[in-house]
């Protein structure tokens, strides 16, 4: 059973206070050794709240950004720009596991207010989100701010004519009403925050896939009725100190289709890069400084689908993934995200059919990749490239002093910028792919996978008369469950041997075609071996059960059957000496080695250890 958080919280945050004030008066609040000089000004924060209605002020900006209001005001401020402005519109998006109401708003000056309007007004749609780590709000209150500034303060109103917004100012409801000083104690202000899982403690930002979670099965629907062009999720990161204030991630490599791929590394990024230099800023792509062959060289991180901006990708939409930083001042992270939000759009309106195109060539040339054999292979996982290119990367200088508390030397940063000529790994190289069959067979009895296929928005149709025929599938060997609970599933790895066989898939299976939309999402979910495979993420485990029971007068019966297919078949026991040879695992462990010949044997049912979804190449039915 999950455990939620009320209680349980409540007396963490009593217990942490009233220890807190047996030595100390006030949290401790932590800094950066730098701060970009044009932060101090903050010119585009500030000119915004000069600019604003009293009525429409946030909390952040009437306390300089020391501190942050409850949801109940990024509601009520939702609320008062519907009703000043027609082009505003404040959608119940679904209710959190505590039955707090999540809202989003949608700005349009066309009123096109749902999904199907939008999409017949031809403009490039952006959704915005904040808070999905509560106890990470700097987007919150600048989002409100840039809607206010679009249709109130009428800055910003020329957007409109080219986009429709929908912004999420709080993703994660539950976790931001847990205030506390103590939550975030390597985060410069608010004073209190929120939580970074929700209610029931689980990270929202690795749920995109499995979608576990009443937020995200909002957010699903959301995303996949909106369709938008473009994602931005806002977030804070902890690390070490630098000069750069905000940090960047997006798919650009294999990771997202081309010409969407091509969009963000060639149009996109460097476009956005200048425009934030301009303003003050210091940019840098996520990622972090790592010893390669005894220099420091940046690497940046390689993301799967269960997070937010590669849940994008794999619907070929570029999504940028913003970081700024938990050292630098809340005012200095509330600017970084107004700004980098302002960037991007002013960068898409620049060019909103550019955007367009990219990703809808991108949806017809990824969909064509399905029942062609002669097609490259799709992209699942990789590692970070060995192949570099030179990098000026803005550290801060340290160095170690020694400390009473804990004996040894900690590493402290100096308010002294350190320029370091150094080497950027930002490519990827693919560790698993596929090629791209024309779809999937999900046998009817598998009514989870189809039932989260379903919430996906991957299009789907039931087979109305029962098939048996040969299908490509997967086998799998060397079966590993996790020692321990993430994220609610004990995950599973394996070895998927691919294979042809003879499969019976009832009458009202589901056919699924990858001529669609959402065809590399599809790919994600039902390939075993990519990384957040259904399969992976223990949703499928009994496929992995064998039928052979290993105990007590299981063993007993079996024993006799596994002597005598030793002495009937010599190629069999060839197989399993060599097996016993090179494997002293194995052959250490009696059941195991049971278990081998019992595998081979005519008792074994013939589906154990078999995928029992089929890959289709050719639809015959």
């Amino acid at each position: 059973m999950l455990v939620t958080y009320p209680n349980m919280i409540r007396a963490t945050i009593l217990c942490a206070v009233a220890a807190a004030c047996a030595w100390a008066q006030d949290p401790i609040a932590p800094h950066s050794a730098y701060e970009p000089p044009a932060a101090k000004a903050a010119r585009s924060l500030a000119a915004s709240t000069k600019a604003s209605p009293p009525g429409l002020l946030t909390t952040g900006e009437k306390s300089d950004w020391n501190e942050t209001a409850p949801y109940a005001e990024a509601v009520e401020i939702s609320r008062r720009l519907e009703r000043a402005s027609r082009f505003v519109k404040v959608l119940d998006i679904g209710a959190t596991p505590e039955g707090r109401t999540m809202i989003a708003l949608v700005v349009s000056k066309d009123r096109a207010f749902t999904p199907e309007s939008a999409a017949r007004t031809g403009k490039v749609i952006m959704l915005i989100q904040s808070g999905i780590h509560a106890g990470e709000i700097e987007g919150k209150d600048p989002a409100l701010m840039l809607v206010r500034d679009m249709v109130v303060g009428k800055k910003y109103g020329a957007w409109l004519d080219r986009m429709i917004f929908v912004i999420i100012p709080v993703f994660n409801v539950d976790g931001h009403e847990y205030f506390s000083p103590y939550h975030r104690p390597s985060q410069n202000g608010p004073k209190s925050t929120g939580l970074r899982a929700n209610a029931q403690r689980m990270n929202l930002n690795r749920d995109y896939i499995k979608a576990d979670t009443p937020e995200m099965r909002a957010w699903l629907k959301i995303f996949n009725t909106w369709n938008p062009d473009f994602h931005i999720d806002n977030h804070v990161t902890d690390g070490s100190d630098f000069q750069y204030d905000v940090t960047w991630d997006m798919a650009r490599n294999q990771d997202i289709a081309e010409p969407a791929g091509a969009w963000v590394r060639e149009r996109f990024v460097p476009e956005l890069d200048k425009r934030m230099a301009a303003d003050g800023h210091l940019v840098a792509p996520y990622g972090a400084l790592r010893n390669a062959g005894g220099k420091r060289e940046f690497f940046m991180e390689v993301f799967s689908p269960r997070y937010s901006h590669l849940y994008s990708a794999v619907q070929n939409r570029p999504s940028l993934l913003v970081e700024t930083h938990s050292l630098k001042a809340a005012k200095t992270r509330a600017w970084a995200h107004y700004d980098i939000m302002r960037n991007t759009i002013e960068t898409i309106v620049a060019d909103p059919e550019g955007l367009r195109q990219a990703v809808r060539e991108a949806d017809r040339l990824m969909a064509a990749r399905a029942g062609d054999r002669s097609a490259p292979a799709v992209y699942l996982a990789g590692k970070v490239s060995d192949t570099r290119r030179p990098l000026v990367y803005h550290a801060l200088k340290n160095g170690p002093f020694k400390s009473e508390v804990t004996g040894g030397t900690v590493n402290r940063y100096l308010a002294e910028p350190d320029d370091l000529n150094t080497a950027i790994h930002d490519q990827i190289d693919t560790v698993t792919e596929v090629q791209m069959p024309l779809g999937y067979l999900v046998p009817a009895a598998w009514t989870a996978v189809v039932d989260l296929l379903k919430l996906h928005g991957v299009e789907m149709e039931k087979t109305g008369k029962a098939l048996e025929q040969e299908f490509e599938t997967y086998r799998f060997s060397n079966i590993k469950f996790a020692a321990n609970s993430n994220e609610g599933h004990v995950a599973v790895s394996f070895d998927a041997r691919p294979v042809k066989e003879k499969m019976w898939i009832p009458a009202g299976s589901y056919w699924v075609p990858l001529k669609q939309h959402r065809g590399r999402l599809a790919l994600a979910m039902l390939e075993p071996q990519a990384p957040d495979s259904l399969a992976r993420w223990g949703l499928m485990n009994s496929v992995f059960e064998t039928g052979f029971g290993g105990g007590g007068a299981g063993v007993y019966l079996s024993e006799p059957i596994a002597r005598r297919m030793m002495a009937d078949n010599p190629e069999l026991r060839q197989q399993f000496e060599a097996k016993l040879a090179g494997d002293a695992q194995f052959a250490a462990d009696p059941r195991a080695r049971l278990q081998w010949w019992f595998q081979q044997s005519k008792y074994e049912a013939g589906d154990a250890g078999r995928y029992p979804i089929a890959r289709v190449w050719e639809k015959n039915w």
